[in-house]
């Protein structure tokens, strides 16, 4: 994505993940309730940045992201928006990633493998972004070559450090979008204590 693009989105909102209203709506059903909503309403915010991304990358005459199907690098960048999703709003709990994957599945069913593959597969995934994610210096280096090579393989190449460069650019707005959303949400999605207290 080119920096005026982002800019220009920064500047309009164009990425305001919610109104009052639905979130107030949400924040006042049950919690299940609140999961299944929620879920249908970052599945499709995560369907349109991963869309935009593509989108931007198609329309650049020098993209470094040409070469690989668009389809590959879209299912790729939703993986990496539902993971950042879960991690900032539900505090990494999944607790909403069933909810996202549930949509997902439903909506590209023509993506190959059973359904319970494809979350086998999701969930792999996660735990590399998981591993390669580092917040302790905030360095995502190896975070963003551990998604590029998702996309392209694990051959380096010339344009290895540009493709880093943009889906760490891409995982910290989708975490931008997000932050008012976590603080909305963070505290109807912690986990239960458990019954025993701890023991």
């Amino acid at each position: 994505m080119k920096i005026i693009t982002w800019f220009k989105r920064k500047l309009t909102g164009r990425h305001d993940a919610m109104t009052r209203e639905l979130a107030d709506r949400i924040k006042r059903l049950p919690k299940e309730q609140a999961r299944r909503e929620l879920g249908a309403f970052l599945f499709e915010l995560g369907v349109r940045h991963a869309t935009e991304f593509v989108k931007d990358e198609l329309q650049r005459s020098d993209s470094p992201f040409k070469g690989v199907p668009p389809e590959a690098v879209f299912h790729e960048m939703l993986a990496l928006t539902f993971w950042i999703m879960d991690k900032d709003i539900a505090a990494g709990e999944k607790s909403l990633a069933a909810e996202l994957h549930d949509h997902y599945i439903r909506s590209y069913r023509t993506h190959e493998g059973p359904p319970e593959e494809r979350i086998r597969e999701l969930d792999g995934k996660y735990k590399r972004y998981e591993q390669e994610w580092d917040d302790v210096t905030g360095h995502q280096d190896e975070f963003g070559l551990c998604v590029a090579q998702n996309i392209f393989g694990p051959e380096t190449s010339q344009r290895t450090r540009e493709r880093t460069f943009w889906i760490i650019r891409y995982a910290h707005d989708i975490a931008d979008d997000c932050s008012p959303l976590k603080k909305m949400f963070r505290s109807k999605f912690k986990p239960e204590p458990s019954a025993s207290g701890g023991k």
